[in-house]
């Protein structure tokens, strides 16, 4: 029985990697959510089928973080199973329109705690749950990429905050291999979700198929490579 933990489980990405998985009866589905008191009837609705469990997680609270080892712990007790995939796609992209010229302070902050110093909590915290062999995931963007970035004069701050989840990610492969995990970077594409917003070209069920298929296609030596969703290596 394969055991999953996202984050930002009950919209866009998150909520689409939940229908996909949940599908199949023999996955088991940690899904991690801000606070259930939010938007999470579609995700409740999800949770009927059984092998989706719904916890708390506020990925800009560290104190937050800390308490998953407890609320992760309590399910895989009752499963006997370690965590074989961790995906980290709860993140933000809030002030969209910001250059180099416009960086905001109190946002490169906000942007950094929740989509870097987020992902390394969680990873921190959790190590110990996870499975010999197991894949981490951080959602990062095309944005991240020096090279594709380069001739995309937008979403200055997020970028920032993605490449240096980049740089995150290169390190987690490093100091996981102890534990024999594989963790990568992923592209998911520019897809309609809210945050992808007016323009964005790929399909959620498109793409985290795409996805769920190149992680488990994956190979320890694939560790620390930067993905896009239809399997393609984005350059760094």
């Amino acid at each position: 029985m394969p055991t999953y933990f996202l984050t930002g489980a009950n919209r866009g990405i998150g909520l689409e990697f939940v229908r996909q998985l949940s599908t199949d009866a023999n996955n088991n589905i940690i899904a991690a959510v801000r606070s259930k008191k939010g938007d999470v009837d579609e995700l409740k609705a999800l949770a009927k089928n059984g092998n989706v469990h719904i916890i708390e997680c506020d990925v800009s609270s560290t104190d937050s973080i800390l308490s998953l080892e407890f609320r992760v712990a309590e399910i895989l007790s009752k499963t006997g199973e370690n965590l074989d995939f961790l995906f980290n796609v709860a993140g933000i992209n809030a002030t969209s329109s910001d250059t180099s010229l416009s960086i905001d302070a109190a946002s490169l902050e906000n942007h950094m705690n929740i989509n870097v110093l987020g992902p390394a909590k969680i990873v921190e915290t959790l190590r110990q749950y996870l499975a010999r062999g197991a894949v981490v995931m951080n959602m990062t963007s095309g944005l991240a990429s020096m090279t594709v970035a380069k001739d995309m004069p937008k979403c200055c701050t997020y970028s920032i905050s993605k490449a240096a989840q980049n740089m995150l990610t290169l390190h987690q492969s490093r100091d996981l291999k102890r534990n024999h995990a594989i963790v990568i970077a992923m592209d998911p594409g520019w897809v309609k979700t809210r945050m992808g917003g007016k323009g964005a070209m790929v399909e959620p069920n498109v793409s985290i198929e795409g996805m769920l298929d190149v992680v488990g296609k994956l190979k320890k030596e694939d560790s620390g490579k930067f993905y896009r969703f239809d399997g393609g290596i984005v350059p760094w």
